[in-house]
């Protein structure tokens, strides 16, 4: 009867850690102990007891009164720094958010994801209220430390993991990883050169991104290193959708721009770009040579085998992950940089 009344009375509100106790025979501390893994001293009808109970009652954790209690939220902030609202539909942002989900996952840990413009990270929910134990950033335009960015975050006493960043002085508790983009543009133009190429076309969108700067900084070194055996121009676009690439890249044809090789920002930017080609009558690689950049599935769905630099985006997410929690548990980063390779993919557009 005494556990009948406990599902009756408890079924039109929340469960709670007394009433899973009251149901299981069991004290509250015990209850605890079980669900939070805790079980060396109970045998094993206890703890079935308490989980059968559990069951029944759909108990689930408090996690604000346990936050309370421990100072922890068993969660991570990711802010995406953008001035573009529809960010998740960005390749390398939603694949790289999936590598740091997989890996939060693994160890019960949440994320909470808010994007915004540089100008409102003062005001970002992440920022103002404490929702997670640490942070995750991934931006456009460069990380400087002496920015109101950076006060605004580095002062939450948090620890950082900083994504596709390049900086000379890492901060105290923060972690860089990010992908060899410098190394991606490298190889991409000497390829370019190796093919042929002498007049190339960098078409990079606005805002800079760093992995972008770096790609570029590659790509001149590696002109340089030949003797300048070719030549570059930087074309850049206001954004990176189709109509902006195009735009962008039939306005430098229009001024009599000549080229023989382009080198895209990215996969999307670079599909726009041979449509575009195409529509002209300019046949790839006969004509123009095409790279783009990332490697990502959305390519199974080109009509070209696309020559491109594929990214670990879901790799360095899973990393970030396991950097954060080996912080979280330690009190301090094994590593402050990492660098995952980017790796080559050959294709017929060059």
């Amino acid at each position: 009867m005494a556990n009948k009344s406990v599902w009756t009375s408890s079924a039109a509100r929340r469960s709670t850690l007394k009433d899973v106790a009251e149901l299981s025979g069991v004290s509250p501390m015990t209850v605890s102990n079980v669900i939070n893994g805790r079980v060396k001293g109970y045998n094993v009808e206890t703890r079935d007891r308490v989980l059968r109970a559990v069951t029944q009652m759909n108990y689930r954790p408090d996690i604000a009164a346990r936050s309370l209690r421990t100072d922890r939220r068993n969660a991570v902030g990711m802010l995406v720094v953008h001035d573009d609202n529809a960010f998740l539909s960005d390749p390398y942002i939603y694949t790289l958010l999936d590598g740091l989900c997989a890996g939060l996952n693994q160890h019960n840990l949440s994320m909470v994801l808010q994007g915004l413009s540089a100008s409102k990270i003062a005001d970002a929910t992440l920022v103002r209220q404490r929702h997670s134990d640490a942070l995750c950033i991934l931006m456009s335009g460069p990380f400087s430390t002496e920015s109101h960015i950076a006060e605004s975050l580095l002062s939450l006493g948090q620890p950082v993991v900083l994504f596709q960043q390049n900086l000379a002085n890492i901060p105290n508790d923060v972690c860089i990883l990010r992908q060899d983009d410098y190394e991606g543009g490298r190889a991409l133009c000497e390829h370019l050169i190796e093919r042929g190429a002498r007049r190339i076309v960098a078409v990079m969108p606005r805002p800079e991104w760093p992995a972008m700067k770096a790609r570029l900084e590659g790509i001149r070194e590696k002109i340089a290193s030949l003797g300048h055996v070719a030549e570059l121009n930087v074309i850049v676009s206001i954004d990176e959708t189709p109509a902006a690439t195009q735009g962008a890249l039939s306005g430098y044809m229009n001024d009599g721009g000549l080229f023989d090789s382009v080198i895209a920002g990215n996969d999307q930017m670079a599909i726009a770009i041979y449509r575009m080609l195409k529509s002209r009558g300019i046949q790839i690689p006969a004509d123009v040579r095409l790279t783009g950049f990332n490697g990502f599935d959305l390519l199974n769905y080109f009509e070209a085998k696309l020559t491109t630099m594929r990214s670990p985006a879901f790799q360095l997410g899973m990393l970030g992950a396991l950097h954060l929690v080996r912080r979280l548990e330690s009190g301090r980063f094994d590593a402050r940089l990492s660098i995952l390779p980017v790796e080559f993919v050959p294709g017929e557009t060059t």
